[in-house]
This record gives structure tokens, C-alpha cells and sequence, in this order.
């Protein structure tokens, strides 16, 4: 049994470095390699939406009082073998490290981990609806980290999944929502909450661009949990095989520092 007790700030410094760069290393005795998901993320949400922004990103983020998106957005960090990781205390609090890490980077995708048997169930389990960008928790909550699962150890959620869960930032889905003409800048000063985005936006524009997709797709057996801070973070589904909206996750809400 381990606890993520060295993924923190300084931590990220060294990947954040060389954000196009994976980074190797070791937890206990496990190797791993974490990489950026998406480098210089603030740059591309500029340059996506240059036609919706008046004059400049900085200015649009403080009309809706957001913070600015992310430089780089989300971190990945693979397990070369199985490893059951401990992310938040009894009180469901969620580790201070990775509670800095997710206010520098946005979400943290774990792969080949696993909680303890006391604790794998817990939650409940959801599917979303695809691109309808929401958040699950209201800035009013306590608990407003959300923590997604697939249950290595479940006969459904160890098989890959076929829908992938999608990310973005609050500034960027005020500006899709901006193009699609659902809001209007002069009547809505705030960041959506949920609202049907992107879909009618090609695939190879977006992902990987302005959205991070979480795919649920390493292979059989092999666990992976994503993690988000719904004050800067929606997410939706992508079905990635429209006729198969995928199994449910697992979902649970935690506090954080």
C-alpha cells in the first residue's frame, strides 16, 4: 500500500519544465511516467477562440470572475504495474498535494491504480450525457473535487470502456457558449453550469486542443481514476461510438485544503 505523498507542487515543477517532455520516476518501488496532457493549453484557447475574444483573454476571464485557463492543462501518471493508491482521508479530504496540483494543472488521470477493498465502492455511479458540459458541485459545497473511477476489480469496469469522459475550462466554455450564440457578453457575466457545447465542432479541433479526453481505454483489468475541481472544470461525455454510451462510473465528491 501506498500514499501519493510526493505528487505535489514542486513536484509538478519538474514536468512543467519541459511540458511537451514525459517524465519518469518512481513511486516506492513502481516506475511511472507522467506527462502533460495538454501543453501550452492557455495558448491554444486563445488562439481557438481568437474570433470571440474582444480584447484579450485576460480581460474576458475577469468579466465572468474566472480564473484565466490553465498554461497546461491536466497531468497523466501511468504505473508500469498495479498500484493501490490512498488520494483522500476518512473525512474524505482530499490529499493536499494533489489538491496543489489541480489548482496549477486542472485534472490529475491516474492508470493501473486502485483503491483498497474498504473504500472501492464507495460513491455511486453515473453516466453522463454526451457534451452537455456541466459541473457537480456548486461553489457553495464543501465538497467540490470530484474523483472518477474504473474499478479494475468490477466484472463491467474492467473491460476498456466506449466513451470517454471530456474536460474544459470554465473560460473556455463561456467562449464556446459565446460562439454558439447561447450567451450573450453584455447579460451573462459568469461561466456556464450546463449547456450543450462543442458538438457540432470537429472532432480533431477540439481534443486534445481545448478539451481533454479521459478515454477509459487502457486494456482489460487495469484500473484508472481522473480527478477535477469543478470550480474550473466542467465535463460531459464523448461517445466515441455513438451507438454505445458506455458503462457507468464510478463517481464520489471530496473536500479539499
Amino acid at each position: 500500500m501506498t500514499t501519493p505523498i510526493h505528487f505535489n507542487a514542486t513536484w509538478l515543477e519538474q514536468i512543467t519544465k519541459n511540458p511537451a517532455t514525459p517524465f519518469k520516476s518512481k513511486l516506492g518501488s513502481i516506475p511511472y511516467t507522467a506527462n502533460i496532457v495538454i501543453p501550452h493549453y492557455r495558448d491554444k484557447v486563445r488562439s481557438y477562440f481568437k474570433d470571440q475574444i474582444d480584447s484579450s483573454l485576460e480581460q474576458e476571464c475577469k468579466n465572468i470572475n474566472s480564473p484565466m485557463p490553465f498554461e497546461h492543462f491536466g497531468v497523466s501518471i501511468s504505473f508500469e504495474s498495479p498500484i493501490e493508491v490512498h488520494l483522500y482521508d476518512e473525512n474524505s479530504m482530499l490529499n493536499k498535494g494533489l489538491s496543489e496540483i489541480i489548482a496549477k494543472v486542472g485534472p490529475i488521470i491516474l492508470k493501473n491504480t486502485y483503491f483498497s477493498s474498504a473504500i472501492r465502492d464507495d460513491g455511486h455511479r453515473n453516466r453522463f450525457p454526451q457534451f452537455q458540459f456541466h459541473v457537480d458541485r456548486s461553489p457553495m459545497q464543501d465538497t467540490r473535487y470530484s474523483l472518477y473511477t474504473r474499478n479494475p476489480f468490477c466484472p463491467e469496469q474492467k473491460h476498456p470502456r466506449t466513451a470517454s469522459t471530456i474536460f474544459t475550462t470554465n473560460s473556455a466554455a463561456y467562449l464556446q457558449a459565446i460562439k454558439q450564440g447561447l450567451f450573450t457578453k453584455d447579460k451573462d457575466k459568469r461561466a456556464p453550469t450546463s449547456n450543450l457545447l462543442f458538438e457540432k465542432e470537429p472532432l480533431e479541433t477540439i481534443l486534445g486542443n481545448v478539451i481533454l479526453e479521459q478515454r477509459w481505454d487502457e486494456p482489460e483489468g487495469v484500473g484508472e481514476i481522473a480527478m477535477i475541481d469543478n470550480a474550473t472544470v466542467l465535463h460531459a461525455s464523448f461517445y466515441r461510438d455513438a451507438a454505445q454510451s458506455g458503462y457507468r462510473i464510478g463517481v464520489r465528491y471530496l473536500a479539499g485544503l
